[in-house]
């Protein structure tokens, strides 16, 4: 879907949007390798690419730069492994300025300050590009609420077959069969349920130590104009995402 943009800086959007993160010759490029390490489908990888394009687009031409969501600091910091795609060629000829990573001073303040931020970077998202921000890219608590729903769907299942339990003590046996197959089924699923949950807990949760490690009190940024660009942003944000500014 072609993106609805009232541009304040047509040449830059252009170049960035432009700029490729695989390199051509690359027999497992850049989003291959995103998905692969956070987990992640192809296609989600890819549409989180374009998101971080949006991103680094904000941080430029907003006075006070932007702030990302947990899944678009994990592309920027992929990107900034590739020291020199990153240094050598996006930031001094497509962004024309340097677009720093720098660690935050943590705490509660900055953690509020930055949930502030990135509430402003939500409302400029849709002032400039004429459409909500992406709630599976931008917004970091869709995974619990998702963990909070299987818990709830589980419990009715389980209720369920409390119910069926209950009714076949008290027939006596009569319709024994019948319930104890519809029990098997519904216990069947639940317990198929709860080894899913399990994994992808253990999944969500290393990622989440991921993000801890790399991110947690650590991200935040400045560009400079070494490369083209001038002004400064400081911190990071306590709570795990970062931000720049322009």
């Amino acid at each position: 879907m072609e993106t609805t943009i009232l541009l304040k800086d047509e040449t830059l959007w252009s170049r960035i949007q432009s700029f490729s993160l695989d390199a051509s010759d690359a027999d497992f490029p850049f989003s291959k390798k995103l998905a692969k390490e956070e987990y992640w489908t192809l296609d989600f990888a890819q549409k989180a690419i374009q998101e971080y394009k949006k991103f680094v687009y904000l941080c430029c031409i907003l006075p006070n730069g932007a702030s990302p969501s947990e899944t678009v600091d994990k592309v920027w910091h992929m990107h900034l492994i590739y020291t020199q795609n990153y240094w050598e060629e996006f930031c001094p000829n497509i962004l024309k300025r340097k677009l720093h990573h720098h660690p935050s001073k943590g705490g509660i303040s900055e953690k509020k300050k930055h949930q502030n931020w990135h509430h402003d970077t939500l409302h400029h998202y849709k002032e400039i590009f004429q459409q909500e921000a992406p709630e599976e890219i931008w917004t970091d608590q869709i995974k619990k609420k998702d963990q909070q729903t299987f818990w709830k769907k589980g419990f009715k299942f389980l209720s369920l077959g409390s119910l069926l339990f209950l009714v076949y003590s008290c027939s006596g046996g009569i319709f024994g069969g019948v319930f104890i197959t519809i029990s098997c089924i519904i216990g069947f699923f639940f317990f198929m349920g709860f080894i899913s949950w399990i994994f992808g807990g253990n999944i969500n949760k290393e990622q989440d130590k991921n993000v801890s490690s790399n991110s947690d009190g650590s991200s935040g940024c400045s560009s400079g104009s070494s490369c083209g660009g001038g002004g400064s942003c400081g911190g990071g944000c306590g709570g795990g995402c970062g931000g720049c500014g322009s």
